[in-house]
């Protein structure tokens, strides 16, 4: 590669458009046939590539014994390429300003790519858990969940200490999906109404391995094991309501204890 190739293609030429403007600059006058030899790039490449360096002004058609041949203007015409490129950008910039209106009416502000954020860890599975109080108008969170991970004992200090009283201080409420399991205390108190929880179980026969919360625009998934701590949120208001509608049939079949 020739030292100055780089510096060609920072100012908006390909590769094969700096190769050859180069070996033309250095041969002098030649024919597209030669310059294709020389550069090894092949002919219909070569004129294609010809015919956009003369748009720009900085290559000259010429025709000798009805061959067509070519020669670089001064190098001065690269500054006066470059030039016009800045008007051109000018006026681009000046339309698209005075035509922001009509983009920003033709969004689809219900067709934004969902927004998605990976923790690991277990203090990371923690900021994930906690990020439902922090929301700005959620009222309510709903929740899959698997008795292995409300008992895991991360994330049991974390419930007790900060996220029950927090949420109940901000009035959330929540609703609780969980797996019955066998050994299920029917005596022991689950809906307790100074927790704003409700609880609701899926039979045994369902095995509910994940770990879901619902609020607002957001989903969180989340896993707490010894082999693994991590959650991803996203927030995608189609993905939560979706989910929204998922739990609230699934509410529906599951009776209170």
């Amino acid at each position: 590669m020739h030292h100055l190739q780089p510096l060609l293609e920072d100012i908006g030429f390909n590769h094969h458009e700096s190769t050859i403007y180069l070996q033309l600059l250095q041969a002098g006058e030649q024919p597209a046939s030669q310059i294709a030899r020389h550069t090894r790039i092949p002919r219909s490449t070569v004129r294609g590539v010809l015919d956009k360096l003369c748009e720009r002004g900085v290559v000259r058609k010429l025709y000798k014994r009805n061959t067509q041949y070519y020669r670089c203007e001064d190098p001065a015409s690269l500054v006066r390429h470059l030039q016009g490129r800045i008007g051109e950008d000018q006026q681009n910039i000046k339309r698209v300003e005075e035509t922001i209106p009509q983009l920003n009416a033709l969004l689809r502000k219900d067709s934004v790519i969902p927004k998605v954020k990976y923790f690991e860890g277990a203090k990371g599975v923690i900021e994930a858990f906690n990020h439902s109080l922090f929301v700005e108008g959620v009222e309510e969170i709903l929740f899959f969940t698997s008795y292995s991970f409300i008992r895991n004992t991360v994330v049991l200090k974390n419930d007790d200490d900060f996220y029950i009283p927090l949420r109940v201080r901000k009035g959330i409420r929540m609703r609780v999906l969980v797996g019955k399991r066998k050994d299920l205390d029917l005596r022991k108190k689950y809906n307790d109404p100074t927790e704003l929880r409700e609880r609701r179980y899926i039979p045994e026969r369902f095995t509910l391995p994940g770990n879901i919360h619902i609020y607002g625009n957001f989903v969180v998934y989340f896993s707490a094991s010894e082999a693994e701590y991590m959650a991803v949120l996203i927030e995608s208001a189609m993905m939560a309501d979706t989910m929204r509608a998922l739990f609230n049939f699934m509410w529906e079949q599951c009776k209170p204890l």
